[in-house]
């Protein structure tokens, strides 16, 4: 399973919340954390000045890793890194070998609205390992434990990219000690205009023959994953595909969704790669592990 977790943060309270999930995901990984802040090019004209403020946002960033792993017991590493927020985590989990990236979509600084911003996206889009995204609640006390992560949503489409990631899914759920919800939503289907009446019965048949073949195939995934050793079971809802895993996720109250995507920009990202975008995005108590697919 993973074994390197880089853990970016940027001084805040709100980047610091990511570090009681990365602690216990660590520690049922058996996993290394490493933490690491950008310190980023300073605009000053005198390269002399541009050195000594760099070398003390260096320092600073330094000691605040320390005094961070620290707080963890020691439990972990920490590296100061230089450039981009976005690009120089990136670069960072390659060079480190990290196989798993967790980071609060909020903070300040390098990583300012996270959320909506280019870091989320550039993630979203490059990363090459998964990124497990978490939005802290408020007020939430970032020394309390880590989530307990028993419930899991793996939203399915039938595509060869979100059944690629699977194997992943199953022995993270297999090591966190966790059941699967599968699930997938059929998008309403409509009428052209002034033609509802007559498309009434044609529609609903469709409709229905669509949630019968998507219950089929996830009843059978589902016995598959239960014979390598995971529980899971199968849900099937009439709705479109970000609304629907956000209801069903709150409504199963499960601890986590964990999702697939292409990893491309552009028309690539249509489909799954645009629904791990809007979960990602509207996801207010969740965390949400992105996955990147081998197919893409």
């Amino acid at each position: 399973m993973f074994k390197k977790i880089l853990v970016p943060l940027d001084g805040s309270e709100a980047a610091e919340a990511i570090l009681p999930f990365a602690q216990e995901v660590a520690a049922k990984c058996g996993a290394e954390l490493l933490l690491v802040t950008a310190v980023q090019q300073v605009g000053v004209w005198d390269a002399a000045l541009t050195l000594q403020v760099m070398d003390k946002e260096e320092a600073a960033a330094d000691q605040y890793l320390s005094d961070q792993v620290a707080k963890l017991g020691g439990k972990a590493k920490a590296s100061v890194i230089q450039g981009d927020a976005a690009e120089a985590i990136l670069s960072a989990a390659d060079n480190e070998k990290a196989d798993l990236i967790a980071i609060s979509t909020h903070g300040r600084s390098g990583l300012r609205r996270f959320l909506f911003g280019s870091v989320a996206t550039k993630l979203l889009e490059a990363a090459k390992v998964p990124v497990l995204f978490l939005r802290p609640k408020e007020g939430a006390d970032k020394g309390t434990p880590g989530p307990v992560v028993k419930k899991i949503l793996v939203p399915l489409d039938g595509s060869d990219v979100a059944m690629s990631v699977m194997p992943t899914i199953e022995q993270f759920a297999k090591t966190m000690g966790a059941s699967l919800v599968l699930f997938h939503a059929v998008a309403p289907l409509l009428a052209y205009p002034g033609f509802e009446a007559a498309a009434v019965t044609a529609l609903n048949t469709a409709t229905d023959e669509l949630q019968a073949q998507a219950r089929e195939v996830l009843a059978r995934t589902a016995a598959e994953v239960k014979t390598r050793g995971v529980e899971a079971t199968a849900v099937v809802m009439l709705d479109t595909a970000v609304d629907g895993i956000l209801s069903v996720g709150d409504e199963l109250k499960v601890d986590l969704i964990a999702i697939g995507t292409h990893g491309r920009g552009g028309l690539g990202r249509m489909v799954l790669g645009s629904v791990a975008d809007g979960v990602v995005r509207r996801s207010a108590d969740i965390p949400c592990l992105v996955i990147r697919s081998s197919e893409s």
